[in-house]
């Protein structure tokens, strides 16, 4: 009714001592020299990191509620502001945090880093059971002196760990000795089968590929399967109905065009064998083994080819798709290259699918190992922890009595690889009951998945906003402390911090704007290191080889040691 106000502030000035008298209640709503409230510094901090909204989304939002503009150039300076009070919030609240995690008895502390191509590497501490992150940094690399201040600060703020799980990492490893070297160090059971499988399947795997590549397969296959669809689009076809009720009814084929038919039949043989990637489970290299899901079926779909074909009154003119169809999948079979690197991988595959048994870290249709909740397995109890060490130990008893007995060669290579890894690390493969005393004993989570989600989660979220498959630029570009805003979606997390209620968030932040303006200062401060100023114009000047060995050989010159004089 009477439109948006405007606000003026008068600061009122004493006539004796001139002293200007400061109006504390705004600066409870508004920052001190801010243009925008707490309030919506929240919101528009929460839409961007919390409901991952694009900009758009956000300006939308902010208009149709409030009848706010704001420019979409401020969006990015708000949600920093939104990071720094955070960031202040979850360090001034440490106490509390750290006094409840001793009250339940203690966590479990999974460290791990994520990155992209040419990016620095986001690196969190995450607390398990409770889901919360605890430290975040972002580093140049993953180096063990940097690893190792975060996780003194993480100890310093919240108490030392029940024990410490981690990658297979040196550097990883090295900080956690340097750090809290008196806590069990556990393995991720998922990074450690990550290494296994891939040092057991990459070669075998590679040379599978460059087979195929060899053969040409594929390419030929998909030529001939665009073929049918041209032809197919020229003269008459099937419709999708009747194509239904051909697969439904195959013994009524005398109810449909023949010429329609046999294209049909050769489609459908060639589509299943291009859907292979439908046999794996959505996971990538070494859980997944594309060439080998596709050289599967690819024997399979041959030999059933090749039976037709062999049948003594198969007709080879109206039916010459099969023959070539044959044709090519028979080079599967019959070249030896190929078939040994089948063969070999099989063998690989084989071992390592029976340690991920053993480790019960086996996919399922409903239930993928990688993009899916932690496995339920994850030594939920202490019955299930103790049994999966006796499980490890008595297989590993085997392997080591078959690899005496075995007399293949590839085999025996396998499993030494297998039982090396074992050697190394088997002691950091178990352990995960921690007694306490007076309390029921602790388990920990065997695997680093919910960190892993979270930064998979986090990427997810990035690709929304940007449409991006590549986001180099923009991981580059953030913020560790985002990873913190994760913390928001837990009620315990929020009741600790903020009293219960994301609602208390603008005024929690406002009581601690000073330190959110100290962790401002201190992102703002340019690097002590920084790379030597050039621009990629410079770069990419045609002639850039040429001036620099104009430069370079004017500065061997004057480098030349005087001539003496005689």
């Amino acid at each position: 009714m009477l439109g948006q106000p405007r606000l003026r502030l008068i600061h009122r000035q004493c006539v004796d001592c001139r002293q200007a008298d400061s109006i504390e209640a705004y600066h409870e709503l508004v920052p001190p020299q801010g243009r925008y409230a707490f309030d919506l510094l929240v919101e528009v901090g929460l839409a961007r990191l919390r409901d991952q909204r694009q900009d758009g989304e956000i300006q939308r939002f902010l208009q149709e509620r409030w009848e706010l503009s704001l420019p979409a150039s401020s969006i990015g300076l708000i949600v920093h502001s939104f990071l720094d009070g955070v960031s202040a919030l979850h360090q001034a609240r440490g106490p509390a945090l750290r006094q409840w995690l001793e009250a339940q008895g203690g966590y479990a502390l999974h460290v791990d880093g994520t990155c992209e191509p040419d990016t620095d590497v986001l690196f969190m501490a995450h607390a398990q059971p409770q889901g919360w992150t605890l430290e975040v940094g972002k580093m140049g690399s993953e180096n063990a002196s940097d690893i190792s201040q975060l996780m003194r600060r993480c100890v310093e703020h919240f108490g030392p760990p029940l024990a410490v799980v981690r990658d297979l990492s040196k550097n990883i490893e090295k900080a956690k000795q340097e750090a809290i070297p008196n806590v069990p160090d556990l393995i991720c059971h998922y990074h450690f089968l990550e290494n296994v499988g891939e040092k057991l399947c990459e070669e075998p795997h590679a040379k599978l590929g460059h087979a195929l590549r060899r053969l040409k397969v594929r390419p030929a296959l998909t030529s001939l399967r665009k073929e049918l669809v041209r032809w197919n689009n020229q003269t008459t076809a099937l419709s999708r109905s009747e194509i239904e009720q051909l697969l439904l009814h195959p013994e009524e084929i005398a109810k449909f065009d023949p010429v329609a038919l046999r294209r049909v039949v050769a489609y459908v043989l060639l589509r299943w064998l291009d859907d292979y990637t439908a046999d794996l489970r959505g996971e990538y290299f070494p859980f997944d083994l594309p060439n080998l899901a596709f050289y599967r079926r690819g024997i399979q779909l041959g030999q059933l080819v090749g039976e037709l074909v062999a049948h003594p009154d198969f007709p080879g003119q109206r039916l010459s798709t099969l023959e070539t169809m044959a044709r090519h999948l028979s080079f599967l079979r019959d070249d030896a290259d190929i078939v040994a690197a089948a063969e070999r991988l099989e063998k690989a595959a084989a071992l390592f699918q029976e340690l991920r048994d053993v480790l019960r870290l086996s996919s399922h249709p409903r239930n993928r190992l990688l993009r899916g909740h932690a496995p339920s397995e994850a030594a939920a109890s202490r019955e299930s922890a103790e049994q999966l060490q006796q499980n490890l130990t008595a297989w590993r008893d085997r392997l080591a009595c078959r690899h005496q007995r075995e007399r293949d060669e590839h085999k025996r290579a396998d499993q030494a690889t297998v039982l090396k890894y074992l050697e190394k690390y088997e002691h950091q493969l178990v352990g995960h009951v921690i007694e306490r005393e007076g309390q029921e004993p602790f388990i920990v989570c065997r695997t680093n998945n919910p960190a892993e989600h979270r930064f998979q989660a986090t990427k997810r979220g990035i690709r929304r906003k940007v449409g991006s498959k590549k986001l180099t630029r923009q991981i580059q570009a953030m913020r560790a402390e985002a990873l913190l805003v994760w913390n928001l979606t837990d009620q315990k997390y929020v009741q600790l911090v903020w009293d219960g209620d994301l609602a208390n968030l603008p005024a929690a932040i406002a009581a601690h704007w000073p330190a959110a303006q100290v962790i401002r200062q201190q992102r703002q401060t340019p690097p002590a290191e920084y790379p030597i100023p050039t621009t990629k114009k410079q770069i990419r000047d045609p002639n850039l080889l040429k001036t620099i060995k104009t430069i370079a050989t004017k500065l061997i010159n004057s480098m030349k040691k005087p001539a003496h004089a005689a």
